[in-house]
């Protein structure tokens, strides 16, 4: 992945929009009640938004703009964070996986 980013594109996004767009990417494969790890969600966010640097002084924008898009999915009831830090699909979120269109489905759940 090249070194590239778009950090004002990623911060104007509309975070249910983004949250509803990469939750099936983030839990492809997840059983209810199973776990993922929360660094699918950065790893999707790179893919739409670029990979920046380790050297990066925006690189700590994805953690924020990850934690947001977590925390949405909390509000929603699809999905949230275990004490050890993993993600965990929640009942909910198996519907929003099978939703036609994800992102207006997350907006009905909220």
């Amino acid at each position: 992945m090249p070194y590239n980013t778009d950090i004002g594109q990623m911060l104007d996004a509309d975070p249910f929009e983004l949250a509803g767009s990469i939750f099936g990417a983030v839990f492809a494969g997840v059983a209810i009640g199973d776990q993922t790890a929360y660094g699918r969600v950065r790893k999707q966010l790179r893919a739409r938004f670029g990979n920046p640097r380790w050297s990066d002084p925006h690189s700590g924008v994805y953690d924020a703009v990850a934690l947001q898009t977590t925390l949405v999915w909390e509000r929603a009831l699809v999905a949230t964070r275990a004490h050890s830090g993993v993600l965990v699909l929640l009942p909910r979120g198996t519907r929003l996986l099978a939703a036609p269109d994800p992102v207006a489905a997350l907006r009905e759940f909220l």
